[in-house]
């Protein structure tokens, strides 16, 4: 991708994507719209560095828009937008000559993803089969994206996520695991208590 080390526009959001997750958003700043049409116009990405309640984080997504869902006669969009890959923000612009949208040089970051352990999968074919009733494939090559999409993660553990090294990411998705299943088990005893009486 040729955005490594390049200037590039952002839209900070309270919002973390890992590799080809997707999601909706509503466009409605004119700095925004602005960045958004650029895009459009040139077949750009753009960045979305991790804003949380208190501070621009360093870590984001570059994200491709997908689909244009609405255009209101306002101006406003609706968009579908999926990350391609992560980034570390070097440097952060607020405003640019002729831009009213942020821009910043990013480094990119390698999205290799880590290989499940066989607990990992075991623990991942549990939790599925007592959410859905159905079970996931017991291959060791199980997609480690399926799991962190079922975990239905917020933004703040996925970039938690996205920071520790292989070893600390495979404990971080076994303790949640764990945790859920413990969760789904009560929340269906509560459920058949309540049924019985």
């Amino acid at each position: 991708m040729r955005y490594n080390n390049e200037v590039i526009g952002l839209f900070p959001l309270r919002l973390f994507l890992l590799h080809q997750e997707q999601t909706t958003l509503h466009v409605n700043e004119p700095k925004f719209l602005q960045l958004i049409n650029d895009c459009l116009y040139h077949e750009a990405y753009f960045g979305i560095p991790f804003q949380s309640k208190t501070k621009l984080h360093e870590y984001g997504c570059v994200v491709k828009i997908v689909e244009v869902v609405k255009k209101y006669s306002n101006g406003n969009l609706d968009i579908v937008v999926e990350c391609v890959q992560n980034f570390k923000l070097n440097s952060f612009v607020a405003q640019k000559e002729n831009c009213l949208y942020p821009n910043g040089q990013l480094s990119l970051i390698d999205n290799a993803l880590i290989t499940p352990n066989d607990e990992l999968i075991e623990l991942a074919n549990n939790y599925n089969q007592l959410l859905f009733e159905t079970e996931l494939s017991h291959s060791p090559y199980i997609d480690i994206q399926h799991i962190i999409s079922l975990l239905s993660l917020e933004d703040e553990e996925k970039l938690k996520l996205f920071k520790y090294n292989p070893l600390k990411k495979i404990q971080f998705l076994i303790h949640k695991l764990k945790f859920m299943s413990i969760l789904v088990r009560q929340e269906r005893l509560v459920e058949h208590q309540y049924h019985l009486n």
